[in-house]
Formats: structure tokens, C-alpha cells, sequence
């Protein structure tokens, strides 16, 4: 019973984090793109701690309350759609024996992610950035996204790496 409870309030209060963090993007513009990473990574404490299960419903009820809620719907569309699930993903393809099929994939999913979340932008906010995502700008944007998501993967392994051997223990006094 005392592992249900720790999975529910960890759960709670990790996606309370996300939810606070992310609409306060929209008072500080600046973080639209940083929010969502830093969301995710909190998304990532909850699967390991918790398990896969546990992080997804954790994103499952964040995103769905940054949709309905957020009035920066940009950056809660980069959550949604990507950054909230990603690190659960890119555990799970860190353990492919074929690295490059596990990058593959990585690139695969974020330019599906990316393209549906700003078609979709575009279609419900009648307008939205219509004139910045045409023809090249377009394609020069997904490209730069793609050396980004090299970057934020670095990033999120050293932050993995650092939550998994030092931070977890002083968290929760565990092992």
C-alpha cells in the first residue's frame, strides 16, 4: 500500500510541478521551448521512480490540462506532442542493440511530432504563424529542430545521469 501511495503522490506532485512550470511560460516568454524540456525531465523522475505506467499517466494528465488551460499554447503543444513522452522514449530506445535504428527513430518521431503539432497549431488558431512556416523557412526550422534534438539529448542523458546517481539519494534517501 505504501508504494501505491508514494507512486500517487509523487505522481501528484511532480505533475503539479509541470503544470505550474509550463504556465508560467506565458508570463515568461523567453521559456516556451525551455519549459517543456524541463517538464519532461520531471515526466522522466516520475517513470523511473514509478514506472513507465505511472509516467505516462502523469503526461496524460499534464498535457491534458495544458491544453485545456495554458493560454501559451505553443509551448503546451511542445509538450503534448513531444517533449512530455520523449524521455520515456528515449530510454526505451537506449536499449536497442542498432544505435543508429534507435536515432532513427528519434528523428522520425520528432519530425512527425513537430509537423503535427504546428499543422495542428496552424489549423485551430486560425493564422498562427501562418506566414513564418512556409516553403524553406519551414524546412529551415525543422532542420535547426534537428540539431537541437541531437543537443537535448545530450542534455537529457547528463541530467538522467546526475538525477539517477547523486540526486535521487538525497531525495529520497534511498539507494
Amino acid at each position: 500500500m505504501q508504494k501505491l501511495s508514494f507512486r500517487i503522490a509523487f505522481g501528484g506532485i511532480a505533475s503539479a510541478l509541470c503544470v505550474l512550470m509550463m504556465l508560467s511560460a506565458s508570463i515568461i516568454p523567453l521559456m516556451t521551448y525551455i519549459f517543456p524540456m524541463l517538464s519532461g525531465l520531471l515526466i522522466y523522475a516520475v517513470s523511473y521512480e514509478c514506472g513507465k505506467n505511472t509516467g505516462l499517466a502523469a503526461y496524460a494528465s499534464v498535457s491534458a490540462l495544458l491544453l485545456i488551460l495554458s493560454p501559451e499554447k505553443e509551448s503546451a503543444f511542445m509538450f503534448a506532442f513531444f517533449f512530455g513522452y520523449y524521455p520515456i522514449l528515449s530510454v526505451s530506445l537506449d536499449n536497442l542493440k542498432l544505435k543508429a535504428v534507435g536515432w532513427l527513430i528519434r528523428f522520425l518521431v520528432f519530425n512527425i511530432s513537430m509537423v503535427a503539432a504546428y499543422f495542428i497549431l496552424m489549423k485551430l488558431f486560425v493564422g498562427y504563424m501562418e506566414e513564418d512556416f512556409t516553403g524553406i523557412a519551414a524546412l529551415g526550422l525543422l532542420f535547426l529542430g534537428n540539431i537541437l534534438l541531437i543537443l537535448y539529448e545530450i542534455m537529457f542523458r547528463r541530467l538522467r545521469d546526475k538525477y539517477v546517481k547523486s540526486l535521487r539519494k538525497k531525495l529520497f534517501k534511498r539507494k
